[in-house]
């Protein structure tokens, strides 16, 4: 018998590796794979489980990342550029993460905390009173609440100039990357 090559069959396959096997066509209902330009002009939009919250990314670290950019459907290009940047220094990816446009639909704490199962929050340009928070907080300190990490930080373009003051705010904002994340 030669054993270079053998072939299982199908439910054999299915049954030893149930938990780590997808068909992502599938899974997706036969999504088309999205670019990371037309995820922001097609809109790649993933839902949460009620349908309620529209959101950009697969949200598989429960890292909520809300914005306040009118007239966007999540973010300007450069804006999400600045944002994988500051992901990829965290060890973070776009998978990881949901981005929410505050500006664009009507969101609360709430909601986020329950439909997105949100353990960290940045607030790009949001005060915490816009999501129905009952507190300020201020920019790049760190708060818990409710089992949650919150975090307030500028708006992403502010971040994102190359002058004086843009890389002191990128400076305050790695510096509680750093603490929010554990990153050494």
């Amino acid at each position: 018998m030669n054993t270079d090559k053998i072939t299982l069959p199908d439910f054999l396959i299915a049954d030893l590796y149930k938990e780590c096997l997808v068909d992502l066509d599938n899974f997706l209902g036969k999504q088309k794979k999205l670019t990371e330009e037309n995820l922001l002009t097609e809109g790649g939009v993933t839902t949460s489980l009620s349908g309620k919250i529209k959101f950009l990314g697969e949200n598989v670290k429960n890292i909520t990342i809300v914005v306040n950019q009118p007239g966007e459907m999540y973010l300007k290009k450069e804006d999400y550029t600045f944002l994988i940047n500051i992901l990829k220094a965290c060890q973070l990816n776009p998978a990881d993460i949901a981005i929410v446009n505050v500006a664009e639909q009507d969101v609360n704490y709430t909601a986020i905390k329950d439909e997105l199962g949100a353990l960290q929050i940045l607030l790009f340009d949001v005060e915490p009173s816009l999501i129905k928070l009952p507190f300020k907080i201020p920019a790049f300190q760190i708060q818990r609440y409710d089992g949650c990490t919150i975090l307030t930080v500028p708006a992403l373009s502010a971040l994102n100039k190359p002058d004086s003051e843009g890389k002191l705010l990128k400076t305050k904002l790695w510096n509680s990357l750093k603490q929010l994340f554990g990153i050494s």
